[in-house]
């Protein structure tokens, strides 16, 4: 094989290596420009607007417009607050804030709470920018509400 060949074979070889490389650099730089979770419960974190449905035959309870307000709870991984607000003419007044638990394997949300007289279980599942559940009534799990929030555009 001749010198100039084995110079030209060479010379093919390096620009191909260096496209291989830009084009790895470029993919590398859009991937940078997502925003990266570092735990699974900031894509929780945030705004959910949306409704709460009365279901079976409660005079005392009625539907709701609703803003629930995530955040991290504080030292506490797998774990999120939320501070559920209905609004009442376009303001928010916060119905209770609880703790629950997420499990970031199944995307639920649970939280067991005692207020009053109701001894409840809140149980949510996220679904890209939704979270749907219910509100089951203890002991016999009865459904109270259907609840389903998306989360809001910031």
């Amino acid at each position: 094989m001749s010198r100039t060949k084995v110079i030209t074979g060479f010379i093919k070889a390096v620009a191909l290596t260096a496209m291989l490389c830009a084009a790895a650099v470029a993919i590398d730089a859009r991937s940078l420009s997502k925003p990266i979770m570092t735990d699974d419960e900031s894509q929780l974190v945030g705004n959910w607007t949306g409704e709460s449905i009365c279901v079976g035959d409660h005079p005392a309870c009625h539907d709701e417009k609703v803003v629930y307000r995530i955040s991290k709870t504080p030292g506490k991984s797998g774990s999120v607050t939320i501070i559920m607000d209905k609004l009442i003419d376009g303001k928010p007044e916060t119905i209770g804030v609880f703790e629950f638990k997420y499990d970031a394997a199944k995307k639920t949300l649970v939280n067991e709470f005692t207020r009053g007289h109701t001894h409840g279980v809140w149980e949510f599942k996220l679904e890209g920018d939704t979270i749907a559940g219910a509100l089951l009534v203890l002991p016999d799990k009865t459904i109270g509400r259907q609840v389903k929030v998306k989360k809001a555009e910031n």
